[in-house]
């Protein structure tokens, strides 16, 4: 995936993914790539146009006329390589769509019957197959894979009242994960970073002066953290401003508070920190998660334990 940095590539650069995964995935019918301009036959659109990104079952045509830098805040800054990734990931999840017709939702599947969020997470599963298969062979790195992700989990419909819910970027990411898992393994290398557990990879940084005596290994890490604070406060705000509405304002007013309620989200994203593990002590710490070191074994993500038994 590298060398993809100039300027109107991106027509060329999807045709060539779109032919990747139609060999990746097998299908019997190979779907209609459209983008800005081009007439569609069917799901009510007539011309592709932004910010369109979509599966048409009926016409089996995917539409790739998103246009990232004004629909994904983080994506206003980033190169036009980083914006190629993630319109890969977004084709991906497009194409798990054209999957899941043809071959079933497979871990997603259960139920008494289809919703669109387990539609939803059956294709990000499938995005997590197919990008951790280039991983696997070395084409996509950890950091384009994590920047990439990133931005990916802050597009969709998060909202548990929308018909169009697309599981929070909790759900998201344990659907991408549990893709990304069946190519990868604990232990398996990608360039110098090592896939520690589903959700973190690690690479060992050179020793400091001190680190013998203490027994000290230190790690630069990817972690995929929640943060819920920015949730909590939304839902918090919202729910007095709805009360005030009920209380002073309109019934109208009452009602479409009412409809933002339960809106705030926790946002979820691989994050870069270092991890100092100290093997005499048996205790570790991550850089910037405002925790103290703590045993080994109070590592939520794991991520501790293997490495100690890895390195002390």
């Amino acid at each position: 995936m590298d060398g993809l940095r100039a300027p109107g590539q991106r027509k060329p650069y999807l045709n060539a993914a779109h032919d990747l995964l139609h060999r990746h995935w097998g299908t019997q019918v190979k779907p209609q790539l459209l983008f800005a301009g081009d007439t569609a036959n069917g799901c009510g659109v007539k011309r592709v146009q932004h910010p369109m990104a979509f599966y048409c079952p009926p016409s089996k045509q995917i539409a790739m006329a998103l246009d990232l830098r004004k629909s994904v805040r983080a994506a206003k800054g980033l190169s036009d390589r980083s914006l190629l990734l993630l319109d890969l990931a977004v084709l991906a999840h497009e194409w798990g769509h054209h999957v899941n017709r043809e071959k079933g939702l497979g871990p997603f599947s259960g139920g008494m019957g289809l919703t669109v969020k387990q539609e939803e997470l059956a294709a990000d599963w499938r995005t997590g197959v197919f990008l951790g298969w280039l991983m696997r062979v070395g084409a996509l790195k950890v950091d384009d894979f994590s920047q990439t992700a990133n931005l990916l989990f802050e597009m969709g419909d998060y909202e548990r009242i929308s018909r169009q819910h697309h599981g929070y970027p909790k759900d998201r990411f344990q659907a991408l994960t549990r893709g990304l898992s069946s190519q990868l393994e604990p232990g398996q290398t990608i360039g110098d970073w090592t896939v520690d557990t589903a959700e973190t990879f690690s690479r060992r940084l050179p020793e400091e002066p001190r680190d013998a005596l203490l027994g000290a290994r230190r790690y630069e890490v990817r972690r995929f953290e929640i943060e819920r604070g920015q949730q909590i406060a939304t839902n918090l705000i919202g729910g007095l401003l709805g009360a005030a509405s009920c209380v002073w304002g309109t019934q109208d007013q009452c009602v479409g508070m009412a409809m933002q309620q339960g809106k705030g989200r926790a946002l979820g994203s691989y994050t870069e920190r270092q991890l100092t593990l100290w093997c005499n002590s048996r205790t570790f710490d991550v850089s910037a998660d405002d925790f103290d070191p703590q045993p080994i074994e109070r590592d939520g993500k794991g991520q501790a334990r293997i490495l100690a038994s890895r390195d002390c």
